[in-house]
């Protein structure tokens, strides 16, 4: 029978231009796959993706992982009201090795983050499970980001704190290529 716990993922948020709004979820025991037939998509290999579910001013998302030990893992973010309106329909997933980026697309075009992380606004409304022990939240630093590119995770606004479980790396790096040989 395999072991079941639930976690509300550690997770970063970056604002883009007036319209977008990014949420990067840390799910370090994800591995991803390219899907058929779009092979430009990745999906989770061993993971399946319970619930997405975009409201006008809220979302769940809900991922089931197998671990190596064979333990499923449910990592469950539920956000009960967001700083605006968001156009449901244009909002998406993308998966990637270790997490995912959930993409919000705003309604009205105003920065969010001033709200998230201004200390009287209630911020990001994360709905806590009643079974688990409440996770006190990360200090929370404002970091203004300009570049348009996917940015590493770590450049973001943490809301959430890290989970302490890490796993060991088990990726060395590959190996130098061998010495190209001269002909005389």
């Amino acid at each position: 029978m395999a072991h079941l716990k639930t976690i509300v993922p550690s997770f970063v948020v970056q604002e883009e231009g007036s319209r977008k709004v990014f949420v990067y979820l840390n799910i370090p025991e994800l591995k991803v796959k390219r899907s058929f037939p779009n092979f430009l998509k990745e999906i989770p290999s061993n993971g399946e993706q319970i619930a997405l579910d975009f409201r006008d001013q809220s979302f769940t998302f809900t991922l089931n992982v197998l671990t190596k030990k064979h333990e499923t893992i449910v990592y469950s973010l539920s956000v009960a009201r967001l700083p605006g309106e968001i156009q449901t329909e244009r909002c998406s997933i993308k998966y990637q090795r270790g997490g995912c980026w959930i993409t919000l697309i705003k309604v009205e075009p105003m920065s969010w983050m001033n709200r998230i992380c201004d200390d009287l606004s209630p911020g990001l409304d994360i709905q806590e499970n009643d079974d688990q022990n409440p996770t006190a939240s990360a200090p929370v630093q404002p970091v203004q980001l300009k570049d348009t590119n996917m940015p590493a995770p770590f450049n973001m606004v943490p809301i959430a704190p890290s989970p302490p479980y890490r796993p060991p790396s088990t990726k060395s790096p590959a190996p130098p290529p061998p010495p190209a040989r001269s002909s005389n």
